[in-house]
């Protein structure tokens, strides 16, 4: 696999992991979305995507603690990851 076909996965697997978030946050399990906005963040962070991971990092300052209600603005600062993700944009292999 070249380092393109690779960073088409990782791109693959940060917005499955983002789309999971935000299953979780509609069915109300906000603990879920928060271990989902943590791995977008890793996954992010080690493939060097700065603003998605500053855009995840806002969800999870939203969504708040652990075994909390998350803070108003969850559903914007899911929205502003989602579109962090769409400017990445690539060609298909």
């Amino acid at each position: 696999m070249d380092a393109r076909e690779a960073q088409i996965l990782t791109i693959a697997e940060i917005v499955h992991e983002s789309v999971a978030m935000n299953d979780a946050a509609l069915a109300v399990d906000f603990d879920e979305a928060r271990f989902r906005a943590q791995l977008v963040v890793a996954k992010a962070d080690a493939a060097g995507l700065v603003d998605v991971v500053i855009a995840a990092a806002r969800v999870l300052d939203r969504l708040g603690p652990l075994g909390t209600e998350p803070t108003g603005g969850y559903g914007e600062a899911m929205l502003a990851l989602a579109h962090r993700l769409d400017d990445l944009g690539f060609e298909p292999v």
